[in-house]
């Protein structure tokens, strides 16, 4: 949709939030029709607008904060912008009023989602990522270094009375920083979402091959890592930063345990949905074993990353799906709506 792909690239070139405001109720009543298109926070103030009100409008936007759900009266059609798990009500309103009839409100979710952009719900989103962030320092940056300390200590023990199993020691050091580094620069990555915003999804998703998955020891990217792209699709800001940050947790996965030699990764879209997979040829896993590892063995997704990509792809109204099996391999598809229709907790 040529006016939500217009408003996206607003929104990544730093356009003021008025000025995305007033051109979300533009587009908007261009794209529906609509005679007029208002955006209000959630304390009722109009923050943005074309075409004139309609009597009784006040309340029928406070009906819809109040209750997080759209409101139909007459020809107004209220629906409430998409908020984050933890917030107390929809950070604010779009309504129109159509002009023969009431605008279907699944027709103003793809540009209420751009509003709630603007009206800070990604300060929120924030929060979560650096809850999200400090779990995982702790579940594997903190506790190997802990238990590179260990190492370093029995090594130092067994240097001079048995010299082989010090160096072997001094062996599992190495690979364990190693496994800690690549770590490491996943939550760096982590913490620069900036490149997404500025670049684009596909532009973002080679900078993830890029930054994490260096052939050891030859600062070049493996042959075998590839990115297919039918076309970038125009999907809201939440639906794009949820295809990469489950981009980027799916690759590390595949990075730091598949020990695969062939990772692809997919991206195509239309006007309703966007579908990507991540697809290695690495040892497989199986879904059903504990905490989504190897039944009997390692979690090689884990709790924490199959939750989260999960959990990402239900905030926007989507769908996650894990296939693997030993030594087959794995696939991770996630099918998204092209606009964040839900977004709760």
């Amino acid at each position: 949709m040529r006016h939500l792909a217009a408003l996206h690239a607003q929104l990544r070139g730093g356009a003021p939030a008025e000025e995305v405001l007033r051109a979300v109720c533009d587009r908007a009543g261009r794209a529906l029709p609509a005679a007029a298109v208002l955006i209000f926070d959630a304390s009722g103030r109009l923050r943005g607008g074309t075409g004139d009100g309609w009597p009784g409008l006040d309340e029928i936007v406070a009906g819809a904060v109040r209750t997080g759900r759209p409101v139909l009266r007459g020809p107004v059609s209220a629906v409430p912008l998409p908020g984050q798990a933890g917030i107390a009500g929809p950070p604010g309103v779009i309504a129109a009023v159509g002009r023969r009839r009431p605008v279907p409100p699944r027709r103003l979710e793809a540009f209420a989602g751009v509003a709630a952009v603007v009206l800070g719900t990604g300060e929120h989103q924030a929060t979560r990522e650096r809850e999200r962030l400090a779990r995982e320092l702790h579940d594997s940056v903190v506790q190997t270094l802990y238990g590179i300390s260990l190492g370093a200590g029995t090594a130092a023990e067994l240097m001079h009375g048995d010299p082989a199993n010090a160096r072997a020691s001094l062996a599992w050091i190495q690979e364990t920083a190693s496994a800690g580094l690549s770590d490491l620069r996943g939550i760096i990555v982590r913490l620069r979402p900036e490149t997404l915003v500025g670049a684009g999804l596909a532009t973002a998703l080679r900078r993830i091959v890029d930054a994490l998955h260096l052939a050891p020891g030859t600062g070049a990217v493996p042959p075998g890592w590839g990115l297919q792209l039918e076309a970038e699709p125009a999907v809201s800001p939440q639906v794009e930063e949820a295809l990469y940050r489950i981009a980027l947790e799916a690759l590390g996965n595949a990075a730091r345990h598949a020990g695969a030699s062939q990772v692809t990764v997919r991206l195509a879209g239309d006007d309703t949905r966007v579908v990507l997979e991540v697809v290695d040829d690495g040892v497989g896993f199986q879904p059903g074993g504990p905490d989504g590892g190897p039944a009997g063995g390692p979690g090689r997704v884990g709790r924490l990353g199959l939750r989260s990509m999960r959990e990402r792809a239900e905030l926007v109204g989507g769908t996650l799906d894990v296939m693997s099996a030993p030594g087959a391999g794995t696939v991770v598809r996630a099918i998204l709506p092209s606009s964040a229709a839900v977004l709760v907790g």
